[in-house]
């Protein structure tokens, strides 16, 4: 069918408009019921619009909530948004010019995570309105937010989890790393990122030492040059035959003897040894960069080593070996005490010491260094090949596989639970939990979580500086406040009874002559009253408002601590009270009176034409604070102000939100109360931010040796991030513990188990995700000992244009999903997903196929439109009307058979099925019941 006469879309869209003015999708997320079904949402990133192939993400997640919710169910669906990571910070980098991290830090790390943090909301209209066309219910109004203050305390808290159960560990090793990101990646991340390419393999020579006979040689293959002033020993299979093999020119190779098919020469075998027999032989190394250092174990270089991970399946049989920049080469190291030295920056450069080619990019050096062999006489011969390479998932940056500190979570030690929990889990396509899923698990690798970038959840580990094996783990905003280093503690006192208090009327700044407010003789003795209180405390320092009734109450102070500084600061002053300034107190009360109606938000941004606003109040007397923490450690300071600016204080420094202020009151005259050092990070706008930088300035307390700690430079992998959704969407456990219960030892699981919609019944994704959000999801909750963390899902294959070639900017043949919605419809589209194959299969998506669904679908229309013209106007439904014709029986039977079977395949997650099930019975009434009962219909028995 022509789009131009294709009716869906304008349908779609009276239907679209009855839904919002009914709301029917909130009161659909909103239902009470008595049994629910669990949905999670697998969170986008909105610094993009959505793509065609978020089309078939929205409708195969979209269609089992909406048959749970016709079966009755409860179905909450919360929205979310991925907001951290390296998809956000390359997009900034690309806006801002930046090519390196020294860029982004000379650029500040504060300004660039701000860039990052509104870049993510680029597109969340274009989401919405995208995932509002094409059905998808979702709660929108109410997302989670990846980068949201509660969120990441959430994050923090799981990572103390798998921290307490000693799952999460620094160590140096070789990881996947990305020299233009300055990064290492996980696993999952590089599963992302491999390519076909080609490369220039060389064969190359390393003299023997060995003086058994002249001119011999190793021979050894490698596909990394690069690596090769790295190199520090050979490896050879101890099991293995290797051959001395003789040339016309009277040099000798030893390469396995399974592999004297790389030669392309005649020679004569002059011996045979197992690879045993050539351990501990020495050789010259190619390049003097590490033979002239002075470095540790460099004794134990340049000699051959046994390795089982060398074979004769490929190359010669004789591995190179560089343990910077291998694993199994560093793995080899360790067990050998070969010298660990690096060549290469962690800018992907060659190092000074490397002469010929530093400050080079080292894959940009891999022709220098093949050229340098040539010369060198090391050179046997090149060889192109084709082979399977990662690159980062983002930048598309060749990875390098390079030695570096880095923080992991022991996923390898997890591996049989793992795999025992995905034998719950049930899988479409099925084979993907033994395939794909499951040798994903029985080969998992230690989850490499760290990150060395900006914007991203701040690895919540503190190293103590006096000693950095002393390390504690941070699992939520109150136990950063109270394990903070050398804190101070703050006292605040308002000033003693004044006369502004007796006679009721608004005393702020300025003064003026007449109706300056001073102490009364009672507010005096008030102040007096306190002073034992105070010394006991030890109070170091005082600082006051300038206003005369403060100077007043701190004069009197003053007295009894005769050695005690006193400041004067105007930050401290009674709120602007605007024009109401000396008018009756009453004015002023009024505004709260009325604002106390509405949302106690308005309250603390209500003022005075020309005055201050609670909030701003708090603003410019937290400001004084947060300096006074930078100045003083470990210090008594007594604050001495007046009632609205203390009430408001006291609820910043106690972290309280706006209610729990408001219910805190005010501090009655010379009335003193306490408050701990708030040891918390801030931003610019005096929230509470635990983002880098702000984090990196917060020093705490060594329990083991009370030396000063600082935290990790890192961020975690943003995957955590996505993995911690459910939990850290609904706060978990704070926002369910009771009050005075510590979320280190409560009994989370059984507390999840109450409180959590866990598992999930349902989830939804791409292929590619067996590898990223499938996978983490499964990760967190065996880190925790919770079981599967979903129980069915639903993975789709890839779309792919006709050609079964992937869509991509630069084929030109990416697919406007809003340009499909228009001319065909969200139904048409929905309906080509269900039926075309199977959702785990590749769909080679042709528009034309649309067309196809279109007529399928008005096959539906046109027997509604045929019921329509011929049913009665009112239909009474409560008693089916006994069939009069054998065509009526089938026709009924063949109903409630399809409706029956069709429920079956829904409830087992066979939604191709169900939809050829349907497709079948629509064309089985349309050709046989409704062709054949026109006359029936259209002269119907009057005794009917």
């Amino acid at each position: 069918m022509e789009p131009s006469t294709n009716p869906f879309p304008k349908i779609e869209e009276s239907i679209l408009s009855l839904w919002k003015e009914k709301r029917i999708a909130q009161q659909s997320l909103e239902a009470k019921r008595d049994t629910s079904f669990v949905f999670f949402e697998g969170p986008p990133t909105a610094n993009a619009g959505p793509g065609f192939h978020h089309v078939i993400a929205r409708v195969f997640k979209d269609i089992i909530p909406r048959y749970k919710f016709l079966k009755g169910f409860a179905v909450p669906r919360k929205a979310g948004w991925d907001t951290h990571g390296l998809p956000v910070e390359l997009q900034i980098e690309k806006e801002i010019g930046t090519k390196t991290k020294s860029d982004i830090e000379a650029y500040g790390i504060a300004a660039f995570n701000r860039r990052c943090q509104e870049s993510v909301w680029r597109f969340k209209q274009e989401w919405d309105r995208f995932t509002e066309r094409i059905g998808f219910w979702l709660d929108l109004d109410h997302p989670f937010i990846t980068y949201d203050l509660q969120y990441m305390e959430s994050v923090w808290w799981l990572l103390k989890k798998i921290w307490q159960k000693g799952l999460l560990k620094q160590d140096y090793k070789v990881v996947p790393y990305c020299s233009r990101c300055g990064t290492p990646l996980s696993s999952h991340e590089v599963a992302q990122g491999y390519k076909d390419v080609k490369d220039t393999s060389v064969y190359l020579k390393f003299k023997s030492q060995h003086a058994k006979f002249e001119n011999t040689y190793f021979l050894v293959w490698t596909t990394t040059p690069w690596t090769l002033p790295g190199n520090v020993a050979l490896a050879v299979n101890p099991d293995l035959t290797y051959v001395y093999a003789k040339f016309s020119n009277g040099e000798i190779y030893i390469v396995a003897e399974n592999r004297l098919n790389v030669f392309q020469e005649s020679y004569e075998v002059l011996e045979k040894v197992l690879g045993k027999d050539l351990v501990s032989i020495r050789y010259e190394p190619l390049f003097p960069y590490l033979q002239n250092k002075n470095i540790p174990n460099i004794g134990n270089a340049f000699q051959v080593l046994p390795a089982n991970f060398a074979t004769d399946q490929e190359g010669t049989g004789i591995v190179h070996t560089a343990v910077m920049y291998g694993e199994d080469d560093f793995q080899l190291g360790k067990q050998f005490q070969l010298p660990e030295y690096h060549l290469v920056g962690t800018d992907g450069k060659f190092v000074s010491d490397v002469t010929e080619w530093q400050g080079m990019w080292v894959k940009d050096a891999d022709p220098k260094i093949i050229e340098a062999l040539k010369n060198l006489g090391m050179l046997y011969r090149t060889e192109n090949i084709t082979h399977t390479y990662p690159f980062c998932w983002r930048c598309k940056t060749p990875l390098l596989y390079y030695a570096h500190q880095s923080w992991f979570i022991m996923m390898s030690q997890l591996r049989e639970q793992l795999l025992k929990n995905n034998e719950l889990i049930h899988w479409e396509p099925g084979h993907l939990q033994q395939g794909r899923f499951g040798e994903w698990l029985r080969e998992v690798k230690d989850w490499a979580l760290s990150r060395d970038r900006y914007w991203g959840t701040p690895l919540p580990i503190w190293q103590c500086e006096a000693d950095l094996k002393h390390q504690i783990a941070i699992g939520s905003i109150q136990e950063l406040s109270k394990r903070a280093w050398q804190p101070n503690t703050y006292y605040l006192m308002r000033h003693g009874e004044s006369t502004s208090n007796t006679e009721g009327y608004n005393a702020g700044w300025p003064e003026k002559e007449g109706v300056i407010s001073e102490l009364t003789e009672k507010g005096k003795q008030q102040v007096k009253d306190v002073i034992p209180m105070l010394k006991a405390k030890k109070i170091d320092c005082i600082i006051a408002s300038d206003l005369t009734r403060i100077k007043q109450t701190a004069e009197i102070l003053q007295k009894e601590f005769p050695g005690v500084e006193i400041r004067y600061d105007k930050r401290l002053r009674e709120v602007d009270f605007g024009v109401l300034n000396h008018k009756p107190l009453s004015e002023f009360s009024g505004l709260f009176i009325n604002a106390l109606r509405a949302p106690v938000e308005q309250l603390f941004i209500t003022k005075p034409e020309g005055g201050e606003s609670p909030l701003e109040v708090q603003e410019r007397v937290f400001a004084l604070v947060r300096e006074v923490e930078h100045e003083f450690h470990n210090k008594n300071i007594l604050f001495i102000s007046h009632g609205l600016p203390l009430w408001v204080l006291e609820g910043k420094l106690k972290n309280l939100s706006l209610q729990q202020t408001y219910e805190l009151g005010q501090q009655k005259n010379a009335e003193v109360r306490v408050c701990p050092s708030l040891n918390l990070p801030y931003n610019e706008k005096q929230e509470v931010d635990l983002h880098r930088p702000y984090i990196d300035e917060i020093a705490l307390m060594c329990p083991e040796c009370g030396g000063k700690m600082m935290r990790v430079s890192q961020v975690i992998d943003c995957w955590f991030d996505s993995g911690a959704m459910p939990y850290a969407q609904r706060h978990f456990p704070f926002a369910f513990m009771k009050p005075g219960e510590d979320p280190d030892t409560i009994d989370y699981p059984k507390l999840l188990e109450k409180m959590l919609p866990f598992p999930a019944d349902y989830i939804s994704e791409a292929i590619d995700q067996t590898r990223g959000w499938f996978y983490t999801l499964h990760a967190i909750a065996a880190a925790l000992d919770l079981g599967p963390a979903y129980k069915n899902v639903v993975c789709m294959g890839h779309v792919l244009d006709e050609k079964g070639e992937k869509m991509s900017k630069s084929k030109g043949n990416i697919i406007n999903p809003w340009d499909m919605t228009e001319r065909y419809g969200v139904d048409a589209l929905r309906w080509y997903f269900y039926t075309v194959n199977s959702p785990g299969e590749y769909k080679k998506f042709a528009e034309k196929d649309l067309g196809q669904s279109v007529a399928e679908l008005m096959v539906v229309l046109n027997m509604l439109n045929f019921f329509s013209m011929y049913a009665p106007e009112r239909i009474k439904t409560a008693h089916m009307p006994e069939p009069k014709t054998v065509l009526d029986r089938w026709a009924i039977e063949r109903v409630r058979t399809v409706a029956a079977e069709v429920g079956g395949l829904l409830d087992t997650y066979k939604i191709f099925e169900a939809s050829r099930t349907l497709e079948v019975l629509f064309d089985d009434l349309s050709k046989w019941y409704v062709r054949r009962s026109r006359k029936q219909f259209q002269k119907p028995d009057s005794s009917a």
